[in-house]
């Protein structure tokens, strides 16, 4: 499957009694469209995941300015499968974990300084310019990707999610709904590299009540262990 594809994933882990009390509550009611469904298998087990709310997410960031002129010049087709994910010259990893720290949410890092050590990512919003990018939308990182490491996955030229983007989606997702992203499974930021050649990868730790951030081999290959691909808006 390629990264821009949006064909239906396998169902590969059981959903909730939850997830399908309210499956078959709005199949009852004619509310499963194909969108709805598609959402559905890929994971997106919140019901219908809402639109992140950016604008209050870069007020927090002190640089409402700077979001309020990208959205005049950047015109971004809504896709109801993704959350589309505006990243500013100006943001940087440093800046979202203090935010998310200053919000309440606990951070953990192995490193003191996220800017200073991840030193490769596949898009710099700082080198190249402001960018948007897709994502599914999904709170567990995509299934299909599981049990790929990163450097297989480079090897069949899979565009994956930067650390910057992952906390700036999961800033977001917080933001708006009082959640976490990865409840349950890593999401591998395959598209950063820390200066050792290690990858990031990020999680909401259920016990310790926080956003863990570390690094893993980049032949490191687990089923909790997932990229999320990176899709271009139309």
């Amino acid at each position: 499957m390629s990264e821009s594809s949006h064909a239906i994933a396998p169902v590969l882990e059981s959903p909730t009694p939850e997830q399908m009390k309210e499956f078959w509550t709005q199949v009852g009611r004619g509310q499963i469209t194909k969108d709805r469904l598609q959402r559905f298998l890929r994971g997106g087990n919140r019901g219908d995941l809402p639109d992140i709310n950016w604008q209050k997410a870069y007020a927090l960031l002190g640089m409402s300015e700077e979001y309020a002129e990208f959205a005049k010049t950047q015109s971004v087709k809504e896709d109801p499968n993704l959350w589309i994910v505006p990243v500013i010259k100006g943001i940087t990893c440093n800046k979202v974990v203090s935010v998310l720290r200053r919000a309440g949410v606990d951070v953990s890092l192995y490193v003191d300084d996220l800017d200073k050590d991840v030193t490769t990512n596949d898009r710099d919003q700082n080198r190249d310019g402001s960018y948007a990018i897709g994502f599914h939308r999904t709170i567990e990182a995509d299934e299909e990707n599981k049990n790929l490491s990163a450097n297989k996955l480079a090897k069949r030229n899979h565009k994956g999610i930067t650390l910057l983007e992952r906390l700036l989606l999961e800033l977001g997702y917080f933001l708006t709904t009082g959640r976490h992203l990865d409840e349950k499974n890593w999401t591998l930021c395959a598209g950063s590299r820390h200066s050792g050649g290690h990858v990031p990868r990020v999680r909401w730790d259920s016990g310790d009540r926080g956003v863990d951030v570390c690094w893993s081999s980049p032949d490191d290959s687990r089923a909790c262990l997932r990229s999320r691909s990176a899709v271009l808006p139309a």
